[in-house]
């Protein structure tokens, strides 16, 4: 008896597996057919990744430009504190002058505040008035070298010449 139900689930394990069960959404005894031209293409690879840099390129300038500089580093910083303090100027006369009553008096302690915050924001416009160009002015590039101090090379087949203008 053993012998026969050892046989027996060997014959169901096998029957079970030649044959595909069957879905929902198919006929009964439907059996679907793995021959390559009944399935569909399949879809293209993806394009392989693009590589990232592998070099890095550094601006290049062209050879009639020379190594430049800062025009002057110190009318730049000058300027730019001028204006920053110009600028904190403002802005804390326009807090003084938000924070001062609607009314109008001669000999209350509002009037003082109202003319010093004025004087703030007077003193701090003309301070980035004049910082801003003197910053500008100051931080433009300029040749390392003057312009005197680079020569003008001419060459033809009967001689040469080297000169400087200034």
């Amino acid at each position: 008896m053993r012998r026969n139900l050892s046989l027996l689930c060997l014959a169901l394990g096998l029957v079970s597996l030649t044959a595909p069960p069957a879905r929902a959404d198919e006929p009964p005894g439907w059996v679907p057919s793995d021959e390559p031209e009944s399935l569909p293409p399949p879809p293209p690879a993806p394009p392989p990744p693009r590589p990232g840099p592998t070099t890095y390129t550094i601006e290049q300038r062209e050879l009639s430009e020379g190594p430049t500089k800062m025009a002057s580093p110190a009318a730049f910083y000058v300027g730019t504190i001028l204006a920053g303090v110009g600028l904190l100027g403002v802005v804390t006369g326009l807090v003084i002058r938000a924070d001062l009553p609607e009314t109008e008096c001669t000999d209350c302690p509002a009037a003082e505040k109202r003319s010093a915050s004025l004087g703030l924001i007077l003193g701090g416009g003309l301070g980035m008035l004049i910082g801003i160009p003197i910053a500008v002015a100051g931080g433009r590039n300029v040749p390392d070298q003057p312009s005197w101090a680079r020569p003008t090379v001419f060459v033809s087949p009967r001689g040469g010449a080297l000169t400087w203008t200034f």
